[in-house]
């Protein structure tokens, strides 16, 4: 009888909006829970052209929410959607912030969630802002 696998990360892409922030937590609570370390992926949200980076406020909030889990921060990274899929080939899943959108401004704007929804390696999980 073999001992059951070991999760290698849980990989979640965050952002300063409010769907970042529950994304960061959810997967951070995930991460405890599995007892495993987080992979965490500064993202633009669903806007291509926005630039990547994360405010002092986020980075604090991050520093604060992952203590005692072991994490490592990817930042600016040039495709946001091609790092998540690729870092979910070693990952248990990965965790994406997504806002509400009309199907207009979906189909209109296109979207980095889709393409990860589509093409990771292991099972996405979506998070939306609470309120």
């Amino acid at each position: 009888m073999t001992a059951p696998a070991v999760p290698a990360s849980v990989v979640i892409a965050v952002n300063d909006r409010p769907e970042g922030v529950a994304a960061l937590h959810w997967g951070l609570k995930r991460a405890r829970r599995l007892q495993t370390s987080a992979v965490l992926v500064a993202s633009t949200g669903d806007t291509p052209s926005a630039p990547v980076h994360l405010s002092s406020a986020t980075r604090e909030l991050i520093a604060t929410a992952a203590e005692g889990v072991d994490h490592v921060l990817h930042e600016q990274p040039e495709d946001v959607a091609q790092t998540l899929i690729t870092l979910s080939e070693d990952a248990d899943m990965v965790v994406l912030p997504v806002r509400r959108r009309s199907v207009t401004m979906k189909f209109l704007l296109g979207s980095n969630a889709m393409r990860v929804i589509a093409e990771a390696h292991c099972p996405v999980v979506t998070v939306k802002s609470p309120t």
